[in-house]
């Protein structure tokens, strides 16, 4: 933390003085002494430990005034205490520095000694206390490095410096903390300094080779950097004669050459170095380095590192097999461990020691010894426990090797645990308790403040202030309640709780009460208020009742807008549905309409015989005879194909029956009613409200029909009723009039017969005949109304009451009328839906029997799937601990590699970007802490619990390496596992306090005296003031809100009213704020300007309400640049501020509030207040006029879109309705006569009639085939008008989703066939123009066509560009067909007809498709369309059919 920048000056002097007095005032003799024999203590600590102590203990007994060569002394000694292992005596060494000198050297000095003793003993917190001091003098000591000039001052600083690093960085090393390791290290600078300190030079070079912390770009090269470290230590110890590091040198290299493997590597790479060691290089080159280690420290006298020497040589020996050897090695080392407890603790008790196995032990001496916090080395304990884990695995003793290696894993556990948090965690809670201290006095002192204010103020200024406050928060609260109304709410409870959330945070400060609720469109309070609080919700309530009926206007816009898309989606679908039942049915007349040339040869060759003389020649005769009775054959096949398909697609023109009001259909005749007018008739529709159950499209149809025909037979000044009629079981629809009417006969005619001559109908009694032929239609829309009514009527027994009839009486009208079912309204339905809806919603989330809530299916599924591979791998896990148990090794490790493999699938399933993958052997860092590092969220314990029976496995079995990579990863996340994850942020938390406290005294201590000064100069002159003005804005706040409510009525008249609500709203906002406003700021005008997105233009609104706007061309420039600007703009005695509200993330205006003030009335407060109510005015506009006006546009679009489908729909329906009619009337009324005609033939061609008999029945076949002409002339006209009207939808499509549509088509019909038939596409970017359900209806038929035979084979479907069109080719290579089937592929051949499944008929496909290429190249904007057949080119055969290509701009330039 930083210090108050009063404080450290005055520190930093005060240490300036204490260390020259600590100099200045011992005799320069006694200062070379104590220096000379301290710099020996030093000199000598790596060379001859007991020399160093002899030096380091004169300096220490012979000083007596140069206290800070004392303190130097006992660093010395401290260090000496720490080497031989007494660590109690060093500590004190080392504190007693502290009562010795001020000087922040020796003191980072002392802190550095306890950091070494507390890293070796592993007291990891009390190591970053030290630590933490250090840091802190380090950084002191920076700030005024000028002050060490002293050549040995210096020297101690570099020193200290180096070794601060070093140990930082063995610390590191010991918790597995590589990165943190290796930044310190490369603190440390390889510099001069460095070089001249030789005990700091070999100190670096061994703990960077000893420790790996080398970098290298590959791990060989790794390696051979931390051979080159651990050589460079060894010579330069050796050349000069520094005993400890040449031990810890050699040791190292022994270390690092310790497998086979290694040592081969290293005799390759470093053969030369390897020959200046001094010992025979050969394979026991490793167990002879460790020996001369174990010599050099013997001599050295270091116990420590005796025991650490024994322990390389039994690694040696465990990697080479020789198990007995170490164990007995190894036995020695813990030996060591005991000699230590005996000399420094006194321990006599053999219980206490430490043993290789001791099947008794429940608790582990080393346990015992770390609870009690004895001064040991627990890593030098675990290293030999852990060799001796694998001397007693390679033994076989399973026991035994458990026993060691449980132990070593509990030192890990309680060593490797790093408390830098703890300790900061315990200097912050220090250091807060001073920061609360003091803030305790500064609050103190505000209170002296307060109280001072309030001797002098009296009480009536502090509750003028607090009633400012509440005034200001009411402001707020007001403007947070009509901004908080959701955009997408689809429920008066959504805004509720929007308001609600708004509300609350801000009534808890002002009024200090919680679960604040909104109920009957009023603020409930859960407790009892006083007078002001109550006041202050009655204000608020109706901003809450406004926020609430403006966003209920906007729900219900929503809720119209959706069922508008979805109506349009509905209708959408029909189309489709019709268009290829319309696509049929044109098909259908393109035979019809083939019929007619043969039709008109039989006339012909009639014709020829009765006026040519024919004949009467025998041959000529015979001929003719044979021609017209192939003629009638021909005839005969296409009314047998037309037959078979209307049968067959009869009824599945289905009927969209439901219940509608007829009230509905008789507006639309009544805003019809242009063409009655014209001819000067009285239209009178008379309102029912009457439903019926039927086709709505199908009636509107009827009644248009009905309509059209007494319009046309009603003369000039005649009425035209339509009305309805309920009866129990119908309602009855007549349109009558009263016009020249129809006889008897001619209604028999018109009732009884299906089909009948329409010319003849009235002309009998007409008057003027000649204008009723100019009048008279087909006839056809009648017989039509009775065709619809028989299909109703064979659709169910409930259609049984509907009829088509005719009363007339002859001058004086007509009535037609039809019955349709009664339609059950759906009042009822809509409630008991309505009611289960309500308790549906009121029991919420469905609960268990509990109480708990069941979970969401979707996320249950998810959460499963996520946890079903983690759970897996856990199984395998439990099974390879088991199988351990049972000493089957092999198997565990199967089951562990198992277990790898379901976390490596869970990993690269759902991690962002999987790198790393987890294996069972390997080297360096596995692949779980990238995982961790990475967050990713799998089963660490899992992951553990493997990495451990995969280290037992591969112990047990004596695969050492593979045994210290798994135990190094079981042990490094075991670390990681083991952290407190919470203490870091409470930390942080903790920190951010303590800065805030103190950041808060200072602002405190500020305020303080900023209060004492300014007080009486500003709140006594604004009090009054400020509270007028606040009390002004409120209240021009709620008369804008009161005039932004209006009532529309609900329905579809709202949607016109966009314009005047853009005009209205603005208009009574500056009427009912006038006058508020002129109080507040003197005015003489207020004006608003909003911006209408549909007009593109400001609309203004301004009071007075002269039209100025219009005139004065420079109040609306002067408004415009403010509106263009977005900025506050003011000119003389105009003043105009943007409208500007956050909406979509971003800030947007919406208008300019604009005021012409009165001269020499402008003051400085002018703005602000002028802010607050245009920020409130624009939030009002925004929600009440602009986001209501895009509601309004987008609902009218909607409606747009859904009136164009339900035409379209309409038109198709009745269409296809009609044609079925025409179809069907076709087949039965027509089928007679070509019969008829091939018997007379047949007569003839036999040769039995007399002369005479032969020229009758020539005269009887001319006489049919006229009569069937003109019965067939008549229905086909009627048939064709009805394919007039286009329905043809012309769009762009893209080729490749018209391919995609096919082939998912293919495999929805091919499901379930017996043949093998794949279906293969050849893809083309681009797009095509034409109508997308007729396209689709196409391959759909080529699809059909295909898989019904079941031939095993290919269908391939592909698209080139040809030229200005696409071409698609529709291969079946499955079949072969001939040239001349090809070219009859698209004609009507009844051979090939068939039933399919469903009513359907198989053979008429291609005539369907031949019909839409007919449409495409009529309606598709370009001719050329062409649909053919050919042979394939690799066999089978091709239909191809070229559609127009959407061509880009540039191509026509």
């Amino acid at each position: 933390m930083k210090r108050l920048s009063l404080i450290l000056p005055a520190s930093l002097l005060w240490l300036c003085a204490a260390m020259i007095s600590c100099v200045g005032t011992a005799p320069m003799k006694e200062v070379h002494l104590i220096d000379s024999l301290n710099q020996v203590a030093y000199t000598y600590r790596y060379k001859d430990l007991d020399s160093s102590c002899h030096a380091a203990s004169r300096a220490y007994n012979e000083v007596s005034m140069y206290r800070q060569g004392k303190a130097e002394a006992c660093n010395n000694l401290g260090f000496c205490a720490f080497m031989r292992m007494d660590f109690e005596q060093a500590v004190k060494y080392h504190q007693e520095v502290y009562d010795l000198t001020k000087n922040e050297l020796e003191l980072l000095v002392a802190d550095i000694g306890l950091m070494k003793i507390y890293q070796r003993t592993a007291l990891n917190k009390e190591f970053y206390d030290y630590r933490n001091s250090a840091l802190r003098r380090m950084k002191r000591i920076a700030e005024d490095a000028n002050l060490f000039v002293d050549k040995h001052e210096r020297l101690r600083l570099n020193y200290a410096r180096s070794e601060f690093y070093i140990v930082s960085a063995v610390y590191y090393y010991y918790l597995q903390q590589r990165p943190e390791a290796v930044a310190c290290i490369d603190e440390v600078p390889e510099n001069e300094e460095l070089a001249a300190d030789t005990n700091q030079l070999l100190y670096y070079h061994y703990i960077k080779g000893s420790a790996a912390l080398c970098d290298g770009e590959t791990p060989d090269e790794q390696r051979l950097h931390e051979f080159d470290e651990l050589y460079t230590t060894w010579h330069l110890a050796s050349k000069k004669g520094y005993l400890y590091f040449e031990g810890n040198g050699v040791q190292g290299l022994a270390n690092l050459m310790a497998s086979p493997d290694n040592y081969e590597f290293f005799q390759n790479r470093r053969s030369h170095a390897l020959k200046q060691l001094g010992v025979p290089v050969d394979s026991l080159l490793p167990m002879r380095l460790g020996q001369l280690a174990l010599a050099k420290f013997s001599q050295y006298n270091d116990l420590y590192q005796i025991a650490g020497a024994y322990v390389s040589i039994g690694k040696y020996l465990n990697a080479h097999g020789r198990y007995e050897e170490a164990l007995d090695t190894l036995r020695t080392a813990l030996e060591c461990v005991n000699d230590h407890h005996r000399r420094f603790y006194n321990c006599r008790d053999s219980l206490d020691w430490l043993k290789a196995y001791d099947s008794r032990d429940t608790i582990c001496a080393e346990k015992a010894w770390i609870e009690h916090k004895l001064k040991t080395v627990p890593e030098w304990i675990s290293r030999i426990r852990e060799q001796l884990s694998v001397s007693y695995a390679g033994l076989e003793m399973k026991a035994k090797s458990d026993y060691n290696r449980n132990i070593y894993l509990d030192i890990l556990e309680d060593t490797r645990q790093d408390k830098e948090l703890e300790s900061r965690y315990l200097a912050l809670e220090k250091e807060s308790t001073q920061l609360n201290a003091l803030l305790f006095f500064v609050v103190v002192g505000f209170v002296l403040v307060f109280l001072f204010f309030w001797f002098f103020n009296k009480r009536s200024k502090v509750k003028n202030k607090i009633h400012l406050h509440r005034l200001q928060e009411m402001l707020d609260i007001c403007q947070e309640i009509t901004a908080a109304i959701p955009a997408d709410a689809r429920t008066e409870e959504e805004v509720i709780d929007a308001i609600q959330s708004a509300v609350a945070p801000k009534m808890e400060d002002l009024l200090g009460v919680k679960d604040i609720r909104i109920e009957n469109r009023r603020l409930v309070l859960p407790q009892h208020m006083g007078k002001d609080e109550l006041a202050m919700v009655k204000v608020i309530t109706p901003y809450i009742q406004w926020a609430l009926d403006n966003g209920m206007t906007s729900i219900s816009l929503g809720d119209e807008r959706r069922r508008l898309e979805k109506q349009r989606y509905i209708y959408e679908q029909h189309i489709a549905g019709n268009k290829r039942q319309n696509l049929v049915k044109k098909a259908c007349m393109s035979i019809v309409n083939g019929i007619h040339p043969y039709i008109d040869r039989i006339i012909n060759e009639v014709h020829k015989l009765n006026r040519k003389g024919f004949i009467n020649d025998e041959k000529i005769k015979r001929e003719k005879y044979q021609y017209i009775d192939e003629l009638v054959t021909t005839i005969n096949e296409y009314n047998d194909i037309l037959a078979l398909w209307i049968k067959m697609k009869q009824g599945t023109l289905s009927l969209n029956v439901e219940t509608f009001g007829l009230n509905e259909l008789f507006e639309l005749l009544r805003k019809g009613n242009r063409a009655f007018e014209m001819k000067r008739q009285h239209l009178e529709v008379i309102p029912t409200d009457a439903c019926v159950k039927a086709d709505k499209a199908l009636t509107l149809f009827m009644i248009n029909t009905l309509a059209e025909n007494a319009r046309k037979y009603t003369p000039q000044g005649g009425t035209v009723r339509i009305y309805a009629r309920s009866e129990k079981d119908y309602v009855e629809i007549s349109v009558e009039d009263n016009g020249c009417g129809l006889s008897v006969d001619d209604v028999a005619r018109i009732v009884g017969e299906k089909i009948y001559d329409s010319r003849i109908i009235g002309m009998n009694d007409a008057i003027d005949r000649e204008e009723l032929r100019k009048n008279k239609g087909s006839g056809f829309g009648l017989m039509n109304c009775k065709g619809i009514i028989e299909k109703y009527r064979k659709t169910n027994d409930l259609f049984k009451v509907c009829l088509f009839n005719v009363e007339s009486t002859l001058g004086k009208g007509s009535r037609f009328y039809f019955r349709l079912p009664v339609g059950v309204r759906k009042t009822l339905t809509m409630l008991l839906l309505c009611m289960s809806f309500g308790c549906f919603s009121c029991s919420g989330v469905p609960e268990r029997a509990d109480g708990e809530k069941v979970p969401d299916s979707v996320a249950l599924a998810a959460r499963n799937e996520y946890e079903l591979m983690l759970d897996i791998a856990s199984d395998f896990a439990n099974n390879a601990y088991y199988s351990n148990i049972d000493g089957d090794y092999e198997q565990a490790l199967q089951f562990v590699d198992s277990a790898m493999y379901y976390l490596n699938a869970h990993y690269e399933k759902y991690a962002p970007s999987p790198q790393h993958f987890m294996t069972l052997t390997g080297d360096g860092q596995s692949a779980e802490l990238d995982w961790w590092n990475e967050m990713f969220n799998s089963d660490f314990h899992v992951i553990l619990d493997i990495r451990n029976e995969a280290a037992v496995a591969f112990l047990a079995l004596k695969q050492w390496d593979d045994y210290s990579y798994n135990n190094a990863a079981y042990t490094t996340l075991y670390k990681l596992l083991g952290e407190d994850q919470s203490l870091e942020e409470y930390c942080r938390q903790l920190e951010r306090s303590t800065n805030n406290k103190l950041v808060g005294i200072l602002l405190g201590i500020m305020l303080i005296l900023a209060l004492l000064l300014g007080y009486y100069i500003f709140y006594v002159r604004k009090r009054l003031v400020n509270r007028w003005n606040l009390e002004q804005v409120l209240e021009i706040n709620k008369q804008i809100f009161e005039a932004s409510l209006l009532t529309s009525p609900e329905t579809e008249e709202m949607l016109q009213r966009e314009e005047d609500t853009l005009k209205e709203i603005p208009l009574q906002i500056v009427n009912a704020a006038y006058d508020a406003v002129n109080e507040l700021l003197s005015i003489d005008r207020l004006g608003v300007a909003v911006y209408n997105e549909s007009a593109h233009r400001l609309e203004y609104a301004s009071n007075p309400s002269e039209d100025i706007w219009g005139d004065d061309v420079s109040w609306k420039g002067f408004i415009q640049h403010c509106f263009d600007s977005q900025v506050y703009q003011a000119e003389t005695g105009m003043q105009a501020l943007p409208l500007m509200v956050d909406a979509g993330g971003a800030s947007r205006c919406i208008g300019v509030l604009c005021l012409e003030r009165r001269e020499g009335t402008e003051q400085e407060s002018d703005r602000l207040l002028l802010e607050l109510v245009a920020r409130y005015v624009a939030i009002v506009i925004f929600n009440a006029v602009v986001k209501l006006a895009t509601k309004y546009r987008d609902i009218e679009t909607a409606q747009d879109e859904v009136r164009r489908a339900s035409w379209e729909d309409s038109l198709l329906h009745v269409q296809n309705m009609v044609l079925d009619n025409c179809l069907s009337t076709i087949k039965h009324e027509t089928i007679y006569y070509p019969n008829r005609i091939k018997q007379l033939i047949g007569k003839l061609r036999s040769g039995q009639l007399t002369e005479a008999e032969e020229l009758e029945t020539v005269s009887a076949i001319g006489e049919l085939i006229e009569y069937y002409k003109g019965i067939f002339t008549i229905l086909n006209s009627c048939a064709s008008r009805q394919l007039e009207e286009i329905t043809f939808r012309r769009s762009v499509i893209s080729v490749p989703e018209l391919l995609n549509t096919a082939e998912k088509y293919f495999r929805k019909v091919s499901k379930g066939m017996t043949a093998h038939v794949t279906f293969r596409m050849e893809q083309l970017d681009g797009s095509v123009v034409g109508d997308v359900n007729q396209l689709r209806f196409l391959l759909e038929n080529l699809i059909d066509e295909a898989v019904s035979v079941p031939v095993d084979g290919e269908i391939l479907l592909c698209a080139a560009v040809d030229g200005e069109f696409v071409r698609f080719i529709f291969t079946d290579m499955r079949r072969e067909k001939t040239r001349e089937e090809l070219n009859l592929l698209f004609y009507p051949n009844l051979a090939r007809m068939a039933a399919g499944e469903r009513g359907k008929l198989r053979g008429t496909e291609y005539l369907v498709c031949k019909q839409i290429i007919r449409d495409h190249d009529e309606f598709a904007g370009r001719r050329g369309c062409r649909i053919n057949a050919e042979p394939g080119k690799n066999g089978g055969y091709a239909v191809y059919f070229t559609v127009p290509r959407r061509l880009s701009p540039n191509h026509y330039l």
